[in-house]
């Protein structure tokens, strides 16, 4: 390998970054990528959505594996959601429905989803609202094979010209507070960690799996905790973002939820000896 490397570098005058870049980067079309959209009676969104979402990736040239992952909804929709899944097979076969009898939350489908394919290379998911669109997602996508196996990417709300994030001000502020409150309690420091849009490898999940014990709307900051604390980069990409009606989270019902979420991932970062970012 050293004479190869020097023989390249005397022969072509090639940087050694470049060198080391061009023998260790992965193929794009070689990366297995497990992509989850999670549904819990949300069939009605994912009929706008689904559609867009199949174009892009019979399109993309990527090697994804899309999985709907159906939480648990009632046997009505979770007909709806194989027929759906069906249709969207014609212009992209490789979606499937997974159909769970009982309700883990979004982080137990996802998880669920996520665990029943050992052989990806990355794991993403993305919601059913289609808050995130297709391109974006893509880019995402392209980005983290891009940076594989060193990082996982996470899309993040940052409103500006070419990223902006539609949403009231009562939901911009929920937002932030909640951002401030995860710093604080959780001591990691993301601009956003509950953007719908995430990649990361699965060797790093695989790794902490075991740790993860949330489920509801906070899996998300402990996923993230978990991966910082094992060592693996996460980079932060904006994407466009716009409210979508129907959503589940209602600020005002589900704070106290969230924050003793925050609460509990805290106590067992103290108990492992993993808080040392974090005030007492």
């Amino acid at each position: 390998m050293k004479r190869l490397i020097c023989c390249l570098q005397s022969c072509f005058a090639i940087e050694l970054s470049d060198i080391l870049y061009f023998l260790t980067t992965v193929p794009v079309s070689n990366i297995q990528i497990v992509l989850v959209t999670p549904v819990w009676n949300d069939s009605r969104r994912l009929e706008l959505f689904g559609p867009k979402l199949a174009q892009a990736l019979s399109s993309s040239g990527l090697s994804v594996r899309w999985i709907v992952a159906d939480d648990g909804s009632s046997a009505l929709e979770q007909g709806k959601v194989t027929a759906l899944v069906e249709c969207l097979q014609v212009v992209y076969p490789n979606v499937e429905a997974m159909l769970f009898e009982e309700r883990s939350r979004k982080g137990g489908a996802i998880y669920q989803a996520w665990d029943a394919c050992p052989q990806a290379d990355l794991l993403a998911f993305v919601d059913a609202d289609g808050a995130i669109d297709a391109q974006s997602l893509l880019r995402l996508i392209e980005r983290a094979c891009e940076r594989f196996p060193a990082a996982g990417v996470i899309g993040i709300r940052h409103d500006a010209v070419d990223t902006p994030a539609d949403r009231p001000w009562s939901r911009a502020l929920s937002f932030r507070i909640f951002t401030a409150l995860v710093r604080g309690i959780v001591g990691i420091d993301f601009e956003d960690t509950q953007c719908g849009a995430k990649v990361i490898p699965a060797a790093a999940y695989r790794a902490v799996s075991s740790q993860l014990l949330e489920r509801g709307f906070v899996f998300d900051v402990e996923l993230l905790q978990a991966l910082v604390a094992h060592g693996c980069e996460i980079e932060q990409m904006a994407i466009p973002w716009r409210e979508m009606p129907g959503g589940k989270v209602k600020p005002l019902r589900d704070a106290w939820g969230m924050i003793g979420g925050l609460l509990r991932i805290r106590k067992r970062m103290k108990r492992a000896g993993v808080g040392g970012n974090i005030p007492d």
